[in-house]
């Protein structure tokens, strides 16, 4: 059953720079507590607490503590996409592979983010309806990818198709392997959606040489 989640879009931005400043500390603040105290546990009191604010002032920029974990989730997306585009941005038939196991290792890594944190936002977020906050995101992604695949001149028929199925399936495993099977979450994981990813853009070429 999907858990309902209320209030997750975040009430304004801040424009000054002591309420930015304020905001980085409930970020950070909320970060450390839904790690160390849980999410069920993980009051906007606690946060306002630990960030050195009162509760009435988080409330100007969030309305709820899902609220704040959208944010948090949505800066982590944020620099996946840029980090993806960045990585697909020029590549070619020789490059391809490469760079697909480096971008894998990146997801399968998750290493801007606290394993613990990445688990949180998963289950309180992505596993939630304040998933709708998060969309096109996975949109972002297909269009780097399928602008990489017409530039390698991968051999397949519809290059958006393919990446749909490709971000998909990639994104489904990785979150999959932070919230039900950490114990997957080595080299090995890397090696087989490297597989995964390389067999079907190119299907009958060698098996991809383990990293």
């Amino acid at each position: 059953m999907v858990k309902r989640a209320t209030r997750a879009a975040p009430r304004k931005k801040p424009t000054q720079e002591r309420s930015v400043a304020m905001v980085e500390a409930l970020l950070e603040a909320a970060a450390r507590v839904f790690v160390e105290h849980g999410y069920a546990k993980a009051t906007t009191n606690r946060i306002a607490a630990a960030a050195g604010v009162s509760v009435g002032s988080l409330y100007q920029y969030f309305p709820s503590k899902d609220a704040i974990a959208v944010e948090l989730l949505r800066r982590y997306r944020e620099g996946l996409v840029e980090l993806v585009a960045g990585r697909l941005r020029g590549v070619d038939q020789s490059s391809f592979e490469p760079v697909v196991r480096q971008l894998l290792g990146d997801l399968a890594r998750a290493e801007n983010i606290n394993p613990a944190l990445h688990r949180v936002l998963i289950e309180q977020v992505l596993r939630t309806n304040a998933r709708r906050e998060m969309l096109g995101f996975e949109e972002r992604l297909e269009e780097a990818l399928a602008a990489a695949l017409r530039a390698a001149r991968a051999p397949v028929p519809d290059p958006e198709l393919s990446a749909f199925l490709l971000v998909r399936v990639v994104l489904g495993v990785v979150q999959s392997v932070v919230v039900d099977r950490p114990r997957f979450r080595t080299p090995v994981l890397v090696d087989e959606l490297t597989r995964l990813v390389v067999g079907y853009v190119r299907p009958g070429a060698p098996p991809p040489a383990r990293g």
